[in-house]
């Protein structure tokens, strides 16, 4: 397969760990020539795993691609806190491991909606500048509780000190917020010292590729490619004629064309082309511009 880098689609990329994804993304422009490209959703650079890049015209739907539910494994380790709730900054003693963990216990506590406060050490703007630089900075930014969700979660004890966990979750859903509230809730601290991105929506681990393979072999980069239709398949579809394509390219509300929309995602075709995504729910209808 010939990768087309003026193409627009989605890229499942391997993130490996260490590495920043700005400097992953930075990377792979270069190693396939591609001049406009953004990632789906952030990882931390001591995580690894699912990367979602948006290619050319698809950088217009990453808001879409990233709004799907997420899963991910990984490890922490009790008896620890740190600033960063993983191993980015020091590790402090916090308490005794307890002898015996109820593991479905804890599953029980922190499946379904809860409240996170996201760690000082995140990409969130507080007034406009990142809250891990004002951390860094030795202040304390203000960062407020936010509801999330848990869809599913198992735990498993593989050490007398760490657990394993395998978790699906809403967008916005901080792990390293959530072995820090496990930590709490069995009274000994914990921290995040491994975390591998599986799934993002229909963007899966297996089908992802590194860096390192790209560059052993381009063909590689066959199994990681998702094409715009291919992301967009199962959405309903409105065919206009030229009087609506030129109306709705105006910019005019889409309403007064009395189309058959449903609730979700909706391609607006003009001979057969997508030109316009609507995504619409019972609270408003919003527009993503794919021409």
């Amino acid at each position: 397969m010939s990768f087309d880098p003026s193409k627009s689609s989605f890229l499942i990329l391997n993130k490996k760990k260490g590495f920043s994804s700005n400097g992953e993304l930075n990377y792979l422009k270069r190693l396939l020539k591609i001049k406009k490209a953004g990632f789906c959703g952030t990882l931390d650079p001591l995580a690894q795993g699912v990367l979602v890049v948006a290619i050319e015209k698809a950088t217009k739907l990453i808001s879409l691609a990233t709004d799907f539910d997420k899963v991910y494994s990984g490890k922490i380790r009790l008896g620890f806190t740190s600033d960063s709730l993983d191993l980015g900054t020091e590790l402090v003693s916090s308490g005794t491991v307890p002898q015996n963990i109820d593991c479905a216990e804890i599953e029980k506590k922190f499946q379904g909606v809860i409240s996170q406060i996201p760690p000082a050490y995140s990409a969130l703007k507080i007034d406009g500048k990142r809250a891990y630089k004002l951390a860094r900075e030795g202040k304390t930014p203000e960062m407020k509780a936010r509801n999330v969700e848990i869809k599913s979660l198992e735990i498993t004890q593989t050490g007398e000190d760490e657990l394993s966990f395998l978790v699906k979750c809403s967008k916005g859903t901080y792990i390293r917020t959530l072995a820090g509230d496990i930590g709490t809730f069995l009274g000994c601290g914990a921290v995040l010292t491994e975390l591998i991105r599986r799934e993002v929506g229909p963007f899966k681990l297996e089908n992802a590729v590194s860096i390192d393979e790209l560059k052993e072999n381009p063909e590689n980069i066959e199994k990681a490619l998702l094409s715009v239709p291919e992301f967009l398949s199962g959405s309903n579809s409105c065919e206009v004629d030229e009087t609506g394509f030129n109306y709705l390219k105006n910019g005019n509300k889409i309403e007064e064309l009395h189309l058959n929309l449903e609730n979700g995602l909706n391609l607006i075709k003009f001979n057969d082309e997508v030109f316009l995504i609507v995504e619409k729910t019972e609270e408003k209808t919003s527009y993503f511009a794919f021409v």
